[in-house]
């Protein structure tokens, strides 16, 4: 190559190359490498956020760490086959647990309904009655402590 072309080439890849030495530096440095991980491989760490862990996912977690080979990527071939699969249940079987879930949701909107019948009665009772009376009863206790305040305000006699 010719000296022109080499001076070029140093002025271009140089900066390139340091850029990419400080990026992998400084991308590296926490030593996370899970976020490299194809994707669907998600740790339950990720999930969770700041919310406890179950104690149960806890100790298998650990006990998948203490495995030898843990950290590894999984291998997706061994994925369960059929034979490993668990058992379906009889047709039957579903079709009376579907007609008792059907049930529970039919009691729980009738209970649902009747909580909202009640709300409704309790927003149509006549309330300006109520505050009426409840007016009155303010007014007529504003006017005893006004005079409980006047009777007691009242100067004393000079004589005593």
């Amino acid at each position: 190559m010719s000296g022109v072309k080499q001076s070029w080439l140093r002025r271009l890849a140089l900066p390139l190359l340091a850029g990419a030495g400080v990026f992998a530096v400084t991308g590296c440095e926490s030593g996370d490498l899970a976020r490299f991980a194809p994707p669907g491989i998600v740790k339950y760490e990720d999930l969770a956020g700041d919310q406890p862990v179950n104690p149960d996912v806890a100790q298998r977690i650990e006990e998948r760490r203490a495995e030898k080979g843990a950290g590894k990527f999984p291998r997706l071939a061994e994925t369960p086959d059929e034979e490993d699969r668990p058992e379906k249940k009889p047709r039957a079987e579903r079709a009376v647990e579907m007609a008792a879930l059907v049930e529970a949701g039919n009691e729980l909107a009738e209970e649902v309904a009747d909580d909202r019948a009640a709300a409704e009665a309790e927003l149509e009772r006549d309330l300006s009655a109520a505050s009426d009376e409840l007016k009155t009863r303010i007014d007529a206790d504003n006017a005893a402590a006004a005079r409980e305040r006047r009777e007691k305000l009242v100067a004393p006699d000079p004589d005593q």
